[in-house]
């Protein structure tokens, strides 16, 4: 640390005793919750000052890595636009402006005119993100839908392109939107204002103001989205059961070019499967784990979807994971993973398989199609092409979009992130495999430059929760490489360990890490550093786990069971306790967290998450690594006082406060930190700053 005289901060402690299944727990921070209180501000001021005051000796190294950052950010070019009927829509960012604006054109002409400019909302000088951009098929109207504060309550406004001026607005939290053919009628999903985690399906008729509520789900545990089919033809409203994998449990349609009409149910819930419809000609399409956890692909009439009619395209494979299903007029393209190597298959109508592409790449993200970017935006492509457009990024590969045309299997590069100062050719990135204690082999994947010395320090980010997959990319979390290369040149490696509990590998990899043996996800995580080390990669006591929102609760588990073997800990929002969030059903994704980590209320379960929950498990004869805490005081997903009573609890059990525990509670933003300006740079500098002090400490 800087100063050795600073002394951390302690709350007042306002011990409250519980009683479940015989254990007394003791819970001294929960009047954190009260954000309005003078001594909650005053505390988190408190916290912020320390970790100031307490890295005042970084500030040159923070400083340093600033202008890296800064330095790499890709010069002007110009990604593909979306193509919505008779328009392109694309976006400039003026010099000056915090936000780029969208404009648009008519398809291969001018003039250009001004859609929206997120610049002249009210708050989003200070954060602002985009939750959809949708046009209507004739480019009358664009829904969009922004977040302002970071809570990520989505509000929907529609705007009329005759008049500039927004004809609907004020619905919040507001997700996926999806327009009727006839232009004019928009469907979107949002939680029911009167009850939290409700969700209900609403139809608007923008031409009269006239809103209804289309559908409504009282299951608690189901998240309702609205989408259109790939062809245009059909809207599909899915219901998701938590925890979300890839596909619905029940599912009903409702033809485009009828808005007005009645929604037919194809797929009845309570079956046990996970089922995504799409549509392609005279049939639907549905992909279907009713054969196994990895997926199959079926086709049925339109007027008879039921399984009796299921005609199977592409059956199950064990180890290959069927990921996405996308339709051109004339081409099926499927997204499958087989290992971390992600591929594209093109069928014709008949199922036979035509081209495929697999990237150069042994861990990449892959997406198909193009996307307004936004948190709830969804990908499209053109259904009447034969021209299939994609993006790639990884380590070591800059944001790409690819057009491959699969008429005549060939492909073009329609845009490439241009990284000033980048030189692939500096670095290598692979996927090393290390051999757990079950026999079970858990993949990393790995970048560092050429010229690093092994063994050598390293960074392993984690996640492992929900089925959620993490990939390697250039510009996007978790990886953000502009900013992870100032890691790199200063010789520490960078990883994503895909422990079980996430969907890397596929359902079965999800359920290998869920309830009663999810600690299956913090003892893959010792395993991979141990592998790291064992193979001459990592050195021992140069390993800094690093993991955020759920990956945050990962890292200070894991930690917890294994202090001696991490140099440091980067615990970004984490939920840091899990058992009181499950808890209290007020609480967001209070369902989700125990459909993932088990109910509190059983006895056996509670027990067990009893055992491993970060705050309930600190001691004070259980010393912890060096850890690096943050929140924000809006995040919707993390509340802030979760990982502040964390914090608080641990430094009460420290007879010195625990000084190496650093703490920031962002006072701008939400769960993804800062959307724009200064301050994105400087929290991932200070991030790295703070590990790096830690890492050159293990080196001396």
């Amino acid at each position: 640390m800087g100063d050795k005289r600073l002394q951390p901060p302690l709350p007042r402690a306002e011990p409250r005793i519980r009683v479940l299944h015989d254990d007394v727990t003791m819970d001294s921070y929960r009047w954190l919750r009260d954000r309005e209180n003078p001594d909650v501000r005053a505390y988190l001021e408190a916290e912020n000052s320390y970790a100031e005051q307490a890295t005042t000796h970084l500030s040159a190294l923070k400083a340093e890595i600033i202008a890296e950052i800064e330095g790499r950010q890709p010069r002007e070019g110009t990604p593909p636009a979306l193509q919505v009927g008779p328009f392109e829509y694309f976006q400039r960012h003026e010099p000056g402006l915090a936000h780029p604006s969208w404009w648009r054109r008519p398809i291969g002409g001018d003039p250009a005119e001004l859609v929206i400019d997120p610049n002249v909302l009210e708050g989003a000088d200070v954060f602002y993100l985009l939750g959809v951009f949708e046009p209507s098929d004739d480019g009358r109207y664009v829904a969009f839908s922004f977040d302002v504060i970071g809570n990520e309550n989505y509000e929907l406004r529609v705007r009329d392109m005759e008049t500039g001026q927004d004809v609907w607005q004020g619905s919040k939290k507001v997700r996926r939107v999806a327009w009727a053919a006839d232009g004019h009628t928009l469907f979107f999903s949002r939680e029911r204002p009167s009850r939290q985690q409700c969700h209900e399906l609403i139809r608007l008729d923008v031409a009269t103001a006239i809103s209804e509520v289309a559908f409504e789900e009282t299951n608690e545990q189901l998240e309702v989205r609205v989408r259109r089919s790939d062809s245009g033809a059909w809207l599909f409203l899915d219901l998701f059961a938590y925890p979300v994998h890839v596909g619905a449990t029940e599912v009903w349609c409702l033809p485009a070019d009828e808005p007005g009409g009645k929604w037919r149910r194809i797929v009845r819930r309570g079956n046990g499967h996970e089922i995504y419809a799409e549509h392609w000609g005279d049939r639907f399409l549905f992909r279907v784990n009713d054969a196994g956890p990895y997926g199959r692909l079926v086709r049925s009439p339109i007027d008879d979807p039921s399984p009796s009619s299921w005609e199977e395209i592409i059956p199950h494979r064990a180890g290959v994971t069927l990921e996405e299903v996308h339709v051109l007029e004339k081409h099926l393209v499927v997204l499958e993973r087989e290992g971390l190597r992600p591929r594209l298959v093109s069928r014709d109508g008949s199922g036979r398989v035509g081209i495929t592409i697999v990237p150069n790449e042994p861990s990449c993200t892959l997406k198909v199609g193009l996307s307004a970017g936004g948190a709830h935006s969804v990908a499209r492509h053109l259904f009447g092409s034969s021209k299939l457009v994609y993006s790639i990024s990884s380590f070591v590969t800059p944001d790409a979009v690819i057009e491959h045309d699969l008429d005549d299997d060939r492909s073009v590069t329609l845009y490439q992130a241009d990284i000033p100062g980048f030189d692939p050719a500096l670095y290598v990135s692979q996927v090393v495999m290390v051999e757990v204690e079950d026999g079970v082999e858990i993949p990393i994947s790995l970048v560092a430059r050429r010229d690093r010395t092994s063994p050598g320090p390293v960074v392993l980010r984690v996640y492992g929760c929900y089925g959620s997959s993490r990939w390697p990319s250039f510009k996007n979390w978790p990886s953000f490489m502009t900013a992870r290369l100032s890691l790199l040149d200063r010789g520490v490696a960078f990883g994503i360990v895909h422990v079980r509990g996430g969907g890397e590998l596929g359902r079965p990899w999800h359920e290998a890490a869920m309830a009663e043996r999810k600690r299956t996800t913090h003892t893959d995580l010792i395993a991979a550093a141990e592998g790291l080390v064992g193979q001459g990669f990592a050195t021992r006591d140069g390993i800094v786990i690093e993991g955020a929102s759920a990956g945050g609760g990962v890292v200070l588990a894991t930690a917890a069971l294994r202090p001696d073997l991490f140099r440091a800990v980067l615990a970004e929002v984490p939920l840091a306790d899990i058992l009181d969030t499950e808890m209290d059903a007020a609480m967001p994704w209070a369902l989700v967290e125990r459909a993932e980590y088990g109910d509190p209320h059983i006895p056996d379960e509670y027990r067990y998450l009893r055992s491993y929950d970060p705050y309930y498990n600190l001691s004070a004869d259980r010393p912890l690594p060096p850890t690096y805490v943050d929140a924000a005081l809006d995040d919707g997903q993390v509340l802030y006082y979760q990982p502040a009573r964390y914090v608080a609890q641990r430094r009460t059990c420290a007879a010195d406060r625990d000084p190496e525990l650093v703490f920031r509670m962002r006072k701008v933003g939400g769960h993804s930190g800062a959307s724009h300006g200064p301050g994105v740079a400087e929290e991932r500098a200070f991030r790295m700053a703070w590990a790096l002090e830690h890492l050159r400490r293990s080196s001396s």
